[in-house]
């Protein structure tokens, strides 16, 4: 992961959303730093315009390859959890390294 900017972006979740983000992670991937992405990292004002009410959850694991199961209980954790926005998470390796990618460590 090229950028991680916590000190300078915001993240747009709630404390209750970013608890539960939490938590399922440390039940379904404890072995993964865990980073946010994409339109819920925002640095600007101009940059809240890219977040819609539907706008997913990108999650970025760093660690090691997920056994399809586990990839499989945590898409399902995820999807029976009050989150009211769809989440994708991927592994950091799979991600281009030329994306320049605003990030938040959780």
């Amino acid at each position: 992961m090229k950028t991680v900017a916590k000190h300078r972006a915001r993240l747009m979740l709630s404390p209750k959303q970013l608890a539960l983000v939490r938590s399922v992670l440390r039940i379904h991937a404890p072995r993964h730093r865990a980073y946010i992405f994409g339109s819920r990292v925002v640095r600007a004002a101009a940059d809240r315009t890219r977040l819609k009410p539907h706008s997913d959850l990108d999650i970025a694991l760093e660690g090691p390859p997920l056994k399809p199961h586990e990839v499989f209980a945590l898409r399902e954790a995820f999807s029976e959890s009050e989150l009211p926005m769809r989440v994708d998470a991927v592994l950091v390796k799979d991600l281009p390294q030329a994306w320049d990618i605003r990030a938040w460590p959780i």
